[in-house]
């Protein structure tokens, strides 16, 4: 898949490539990369995006999108054995956590998990 396929296929399923990243589970950077021929795209990447122009976006997507559900949600963590809190971005798509400043992603068995914030006026 070229990155100009991979920009029309973009388009087709109406997705931005920081929405494709979050669907695939990478780095919004290396998805970015894809999409203007900075890096090339793996083929296993291509056949997902093929079978998503085919057979649509993966169902628990798919259910989340229709059911208004955000894909994302921010809540309080700390690394285990730390004792200070801070706000994560939590992907429910893959289930991913994104800490303040950092690139790397973390699970749940890696943090220890607080409350979700709730975001004002929703």
């Amino acid at each position: 898949m070229t990155f100009a396929e991979l920009q029309a296929a973009l388009a087709k399923l109406n997705l931005s490539p920081a929405a494709l990243a979050k669907l695939l589970g990478v780095d919004v950077r290396t998805a970015r990369r894809w999409a203007t021929g900075g890096k090339p795209i793996p083929d296993t990447v291509a056949a997902r995006i093929s079978d998503m122009l085919v057979n649509g976006i993966t169902p628990d997507v798919r259910e989340k999108r229709q059911s208004g559900e955000a894909a994302t949600s921010f809540l309080w963590v700390r690394k285990a054995g730390n004792t200070e809190w801070t706000v994560a971005e939590h992907d429910r798509v893959s289930d991913i956590y994104y800490l303040p400043g950092r690139i790397e992603r973390y699970t749940p068995d890696d943090l220890v998990l607080g409350p979700t914030i709730e975001i004002p006026g929703e």
